[in-house]
């Protein structure tokens, strides 16, 4: 045997993912123009704008058992790789146009009609009203197929296909020092199913062209205002984190790949998040809440081109007073409610 001289270029890898309206049973890879064989309604594969991603690979941990009383080294019967434990996990920085923010919510928690809401009713984002579970097969919209071009080993077997993809968390921020001010997304995504390396020839749809929303277009006067309880304050940065605990339900014993009989949401979801404004009259009028008032507030950001984010029901977490590089500054972390079973916690238009 001789060393491969194949190298792949990291910078030739690009990722693509089926962005679809259409339902697809969890566990099958998203039929696309180019894979007729399946009898699914072909899907749609979009370029959307990444900034950084990591891949998952397909390798299992290893468990062993315990060692043996007089025996002064590990036998390799003891070793096993847990195959019915695996879960993947991968990261994906988007830029915040309005088809990115569309995609994450809709693999999140199975919504992108505009406004976009999460409800404690919700469940796992199935569309189906309070169920904590997706099962293996059953048809849903809140997963997608991510497929990393160029991204397998080998030279026949170029790609790598990651099915059952849905979002675990993911984080909308911007920042007046980063990203010129745009709108970011990163999400963490969640699968059980084994990724793979193939020759695949799936291409993309469409390609997201559009503008990222900004932070200078803030409210009304390109200003990058948010209201917190009704107070107009200069923000300097904000974000937040919309996350729920997802597991793998178990593994079919008849399945060579160990497959998931499903995913189970094991917890509620939560959101937090912070936003970081100039210390002024305005924020001092915020005393009694910033303090803390077991009480919730209005929390809104209001885009001048339509894109809003409200947050009915939040109650400030352990606010700071900082020294800026040339003025004061509070750092105001938040955890956010709903009024009711049925309320949102969160909603987005776009």
């Amino acid at each position: 045997m001789a060393i491969g001289t194949q190298s792949i270029s990291t910078s030739e890898i690009k990722p693509i993912f089926c962005f679809d309206t259409g339902t697809q049973a969890l566990g099958t890879v998203h039929a696309h123009s180019n894979d007729p064989s399946s009898g699914d309604e072909y899907a749609t594969y979009y370029t959307l704008p990444v900034t950084s991603f990591t891949m998952p690979y397909n390798s299992d941990s290893l468990d062993n058992s315990s060692n043996r009383v007089g025996v002064y080294g590990q036998l390799e019967a003891q070793g096993k790789h847990r195959k019915d434990l695996s879960i993947w996990n991968f990261d994906v920085s988007f830029l915040g146009t309005t088809t990115a923010i569309r995609a994450n919510c809709l693999w999140a928690f199975g919504d992108l009609a505009t406004p976009i809401a999460l409800t404690p009713a919700i469940g796992i984002g199935n569309g189906v009203t309070g169920a904590m579970q997706m099962l293996d097969g059953a048809d849903s919209v809140n997963h997608t197929t991510a497929i990393f071009i160029n991204g397998g080993t080998d030279a026949a077997a170029e790609d790598l296909i990651v099915k059952g993809a849905t979002i675990q968390s993911m984080t909308l921020k911007q920042d007046i020092a980063s990203e010129a001010g745009q709108l970011t997304i990163d999400s963490t995504f969640f699968t059980a199913y084994k990724p793979h390396e193939a020759g695949d020839d799936t291409t993309s749809d469409a390609t997201d062209s559009g503008t990222p929303n900004s932070i200078f277009d803030l409210n009304t006067g390109s200003q990058g205002c948010i209201q917190l309880g009704g107070q107009e304050l200069q923000v300097t940065s904000w974000e937040i984190t919309i996350s729920r605990p997802l597991a793998r339900i178990s593994f079919d014993p008849t399945d060579a790949d160990y497959k998931p009989y499903g995913y189970a949401q094991t917890g509620a979801w939560e959101v937090t998040g912070s936003v970081v404004v100039k210390a002024d009259n305005n924020t001092y009028d915020l005393i009694t809440h910033l303090k803390g008032y077991s009480s919730g507030i209005n929390l809104s950001i209001d885009g001048a081109d339509g894109f809003t984010i409200d947050l009915p029901d939040v109650m400030v977490d352990s606010a700071t007073l900082d020294l800026g590089e040339t003025h004061l500054t509070h750092t105001i972390p938040f955890r956010a409610f709903a009024a009711t079973h049925s309320s949102n916690i969160i909603s987005i238009t776009y």
